[in-house]
């Protein structure tokens, strides 16, 4: 087989992972420009692609580099969409918000810290091949994914209410490094399960649209 001109792969069973990886980017740039919608629009974007990534990656006999390749760029991309973009969120809310300094930046640290380490040990032990078939059935602590449907639901909650989102936002984060970390069984969610939270996701992106308007 002839070898591409670039290093990495460009085939279809990446495609998810590097549009994941662009709608983070992007939503970096929305929560640094004041967007906040716009940003956790993106975070969902990028939930949703996570979601089916690793099927359609199996849809593709891979040998052994290109399996370390899609559970390596899988990991960083996780980093980027629900570690960094969260933290950004977070950031520019205490900026808007009149909190700067080592206050507004600690909780969000905390929690790209805690996204790193769950990430970092997915990734070695997936690398390992050390997960059981019983243990490959659950997620040990909360799964990364999650943000992209809990923080849209947080937003949307205290935009009705007109609670302060830079208090509720900490208060989530700090939970959610907790339980990124905490060694506990959530059980995989399967296909219909996979659905029907982003049908709820689609729901929640409706009730943002109609709450705050176009962006």
């Amino acid at each position: 087989m002839k070898k591409s001109p670039f290093i990495g792969y460009y085939d279809y069973w990446v495609a998810l992972t590097y549009l994941s990886i662009l709608s983070a980017v992007l939503g970096v740039y929305f929560a640094f420009d004041g967007n906040i919608k716009a940003a956790i629009i993106c975070m969902m974007f990028s939930g949703l692609f996570d979601t089916f990534d690793g099927r359609v990656a199996s849809l593709k006999e891979r040998d052994n580099i290109q399996l370390s390749f899609g559970i390596q760029i899988d990991g960083m991309a996780d980093l980027i969409s629900f570690g960094v973009l969260p933290a950004t969120i977070l950031y520019s809310l205490g900026q808007d918000g009149g909190s700067f300094g080592i206050n507004n930046a600690l909780i969000p640290a905390i929690y790209v810290l805690a996204t790193f380490i769950r990430l970092a040990y997915f990734t070695a032990t997936e690398t390992a091949s050390e997960n059981t078939q019983e243990e490959r059935a659950y997620f040990q602590g909360l799964p990364t994914t999650s943000v992209a449907l809990l923080i849209p639901i947080v937003y949307s909650i205290c935009y009705v209410l007109q609670a302060p989102m830079f208090m509720a936002f900490s208060v989530m984060l700090a939970v959610i490094s907790v339980l990124f970390v905490l060694r506990v069984k959530i059980p995989k969610p399967r296909m219909k399960m996979q659905i029907a939270l982003c049908l709820i996701g689609l729901g929640v992106l409706i009730v943002m649209q109609i709450l705050g308007g176009l962006l």
